[in-house]
């Protein structure tokens, strides 16, 4: 998936979403954006994954990942104290790794044509938040170990 149709793909789906969610300044984090997408992705993605009962709990720990990724963003953003706003954001990129790694779980059990578009915009999210956590340890002059 190049970056130029993922942008229009997302761009779409912006579009679409009801002012209620958009006029919250939360929508102005691309990263957010890019995880609200993801999870509506993941949604429907589980919808074609076999029933089977061997792959029914990494299905499930697939679209918790996904879900967790959005919340601890929107959990973090709302938080006063750039510690509590950091800590969040760690939870977020914990989640999207989470998710790649649930992905890659379930590639050899299911013919799924958009995993690979779903690890790189797993990436694009995992860097926007390393970007906007290593800005906000900038602002608190700590050391902290690389991610």
């Amino acid at each position: 998936m190049s970056n130029e149709s993922a942008d229009v793909t997302l761009m779409e789906w912006e579009r679409r979403q009801p002012a209620s969610i958009t006029g919250d300044p939360l929508w102005g984090l691309l990263c957010y954006r890019e995880a609200m997408f993801l999870l509506e992705q993941t949604r429907e993605d589980v919808k074609s994954f076999s029933e089977s009962s061997i792959q029914a709990p990494a299905v499930g720990q697939l679209l918790r990942a996904a879900g967790s990724i959005s919340a601890n963003i929107a959990e973090g953003y709302g938080r006063s104290t750039i510690v509590d706003r950091m800590r969040y954001l760690t939870y977020a990129l914990g989640s999207a790794r989470e998710c790649i790694s649930w992905y890659q779980a379930l590639r050899p059990s299911v013919e799924h044509p958009k995993t690979d578009e779903r690890l790189a915009r797993l990436e694009r999210i995992r860097r926007l938040t390393l970007g906007l956590l290593t800005r906000l340890r900038a602002k608190t002059g700590k050391k902290h170990d690389s991610w």
